[in-house]
């Protein structure tokens, strides 16, 4: 959606109906904006890809169609920031363990590292429940790929890029709607930021449960 295509959106939206609680982030900048649905019919989604979780299965975009979706990103050697992330999250698997419309993604940025088998080993020893959180893997390019373009995030392991690309390890957590556009960026870093994902999940939920009434 373009800036002026955005600036149109905003003022119809308050023609057409209530805005939701929860923004919607449309592009590079990850600037929240207020949309009502029928605003936010043609903003950015997560595009198709194609990637292995750590039982060998296959995962891709379809999966995420009708779930409240957590995305980040990791590596499983990882001592710095990811320890941080893995226990904000999995507090956040523990709260929907048992609720099919929320799921949580985790993807490697060492796939070269992180293959099937070293992310079972990691699950098991963390308590990843595979009906619950995925940790993704594939090529250098695809991750990397769909990190930039698809969830609009630099990552990198932070000991220099061997792939003559210019990236950062992030820290950030993202939530996707049922439609898998990005509602909600956070600082996984910050615990306060864990209150407002459950708040944004929660809200994302009711809107899911109107819906199919």
């Amino acid at each position: 959606m373009s800036r002026i295509a955005l600036g149109l959106a905003l003022v119809l939206s308050g023609c057409q109906g209530i805005q939701s609680p929860v923004p919607y982030y449309i592009d590079r900048d990850l600037t929240p904006v207020w949309l009502n649905e029928a605003s936010a019919n043609g903003v950015h989604r997560i595009p198709e890809f194609s990637l292995l979780n750590q039982a060998g299965e296959r995962v891709t975009e379809k999966d995420f169609d009708d779930k409240v979706v957590i995305t980040s990103f990791f590596f499983t050697n990882c001592a710095q920031v990811c320890p941080i992330l893995k226990s904000r999250l999995s507090t956040l698997q523990d709260d929907y363990l048992d609720d099919d419309r929320v799921m949580l993604v985790s993807h490697s940025i060492i796939p070269e590292a992180d293959s099937v088998s070293v992310l079972a080993r990691y699950a098991e020893r963390n308590g990843v429940a595979r009906r619950t959180w995925q940790l993704l893997t594939g090529t250098h390019e695809e991750l990397y790929g769909l990190a930039r373009d698809g969830y609009f995030v630099n990552v990198d392991t932070g000991a220099g890029d061997t792939q003559g690309t210019d990236l950062i390890h992030t820290e950030t957590i993202l939530l996707l709607d049922g439609e898998r556009r990005i509602r909600g960026v956070y600082s996984g870093t910050i615990e306060l930021e864990m209150v407002r994902i459950r708040q944004d999940i929660e809200e994302l939920l009711a809107v899911e449960q109107e819906q199919l009434q």
